[in-house]
């Protein structure tokens, strides 16, 4: 089934909260790119960027564009948010940080994700690939989400954290949790149920901590509950808090599989798309490096992300007071005509395709860009080499999208093969 028709003529007409709107995000954008480069969205009080010229610009200034949330809280009512007090730890995430703190927690984490480390996991990520594919490789159509994508970067991730792949279902009940209030519009009882999920996932973790600390293993727990940071605050070295090392590993958590898991899939709805980039991929794998970059730029499963003026500025010509929060629409900023040529085509033969926005770029690039690369080609390698004639199974995909106002994702794609 197509999307429903995008209705809106004009960018007044636009609200991001509309169901409409979050199926259909390239009309509304191409609406707004052409009305204004700051363009000021009531609905959600923030000044919406769609240019990549303009992202790029505010990714690359981090003293003038924090991603402090102080003008937009992630969770909205006090019932829930006084929970973190009560029952766990607060929900900070260090690797965002502003800087110049963000780049002393970044140095802990960033060797462990790095092209270097990830390709000594070749190995297990090639097996875990391989293991996934003949658990339903004889049965000729599958919930390719459910029985692929989602716990391929699941188990990947788990490992370098050091956690047991035996707790995968209820890591993933966590962290579909801990991404639950970025979609916003949630009511008080479900955002208080994500939070509750999450507060167990902080318990988790800490218990984790409390086995690493008596029996360090080789991965990322382990290291951070045994390295130090530089505290700006005290020009000092100093141990990492409870909090903090709870924080920076559900962010390394979810950021490692929920992304990773939404461009997988995306890149399956690209090749039922697109025929021809489908039988080039197919015939010539050294091209599927290009593929997985052209979906991340295509469908790029973080849409947007936010940032807030720390001081009264311009933005192409328009004014932005102090404190305004930007929401920057990746999604938009890499479908820019003014920056790429067929904006809405995959190009195997794009030159520089890996310069996008899917990963953000800039001091707050994603920690797990490079994973999420290398698992994505791997994966695609392996799955175009034992599996024939891809196509959507009849009468099971509609290519709806989850709601939300940052991310991009189907809510499922069945997939039958030869």
């Amino acid at each position: 089934m197509e999307n429903k028709k995008f209705p809106f003529k004009e960018a007044k007409e636009i609200d991001f909260m509309d169901a409409i709107v979050q199926e259909n995000w390239f009309e509304a954008y191409d609406l707004i790119r052409e009305e204004s480069p700051a363009y000021f969205m009531p609905q959600i009080g923030m000044y919406v960027l769609t240019r990549y010229a303009d992202i790029e610009h505010v990714l690359r200034d981090p003293e003038q564009f924090t991603s402090s949330r102080d003008t937009e809280p992630l969770i909205k009512f006090k019932e829930s948010l006084s929970l973190y007090e009560e029952k766990g730890w607060p929900r900070i995430q260090p690797l965002s940080l502003n800087v110049p703190k963000h780049s002393h927690f970044r140095k802990l984490v960033d060797p462990a994700l790095a092209a270097g480390a990830i390709k000594k996991k070749k190995t297990f990520i090639v097996n875990v690939i391989n293991e996934l594919i003949d658990t339903w490789i004889d049965e000729g159509q599958i919930a390719f989400m459910e029985r692929f994508a989602e716990p391929l970067p699941m188990i990947v991730i788990a490992e370098l954290l050091g956690l047991p792949r035996m707790d995968l279902p209820l890591l993933k009940v966590w962290s579909s949790a801990w991404v639950l209030p970025h979609s916003k519009g949630l009511t008080v009882e479900q955002e208080t149920e994500a939070v509750k999920k999450h507060i167990e996932l902080q318990h988790y973790i800490f218990d984790s901590m409390k086995q690493k600390r008596k029996n360090p293993k080789d991965d990322i727990i382990s290291h951070l509950i045994q390295t130090e940071v530089f505290d700006v605050d005290i020009n000092a070295k100093r141990p990492l808090t409870d909090e903090e090392v709870i924080g920076s590993v559900d962010h390394l958590l979810i950021g490692g599989n929920e992304t990773t898991t939404f461009a997988i899939s995306n890149g399956l709805w690209l090749l039922f798309k697109n025929a021809e980039v489908y039988k080039n991929i197919e015939a010539n794998p050294a091209l599927i490096k290009n593929f997985v970059e052209e979906t991340l730029r295509i469908e790029s499963p973080t849409q947007g992300l936010f940032r807030s003026a720390k001081y009264d500025c311009e933005i192409g010509g328009v004014e932005i007071p102090a404190g305004s929060t930007l929401s920057i629409r990746y999604g938009a900023g890499n479908r820019d005509p003014r920056r790429y040529r067929c904006p809405m085509e995959p190009d195997l033969n794009r030159k520089n395709a890996g310069r996008h926005l899917a990963f953000g770029i800039g001091e707050h690039v994603c920690p797990g860009a490079t994973l999420s690369r290398y698992e994505q080609r791997w994966a695609w390698e392996i799955l175009l080499s034992r599996l024939k004639n891809l196509r959507p199974t009849p009468g099971k995909n509609d290519f709806t999208h989850m709601k939300g106002i940052w991310l991009r994702a189907l809510n499922e794609i069945y997939l039958s093969f030869d």
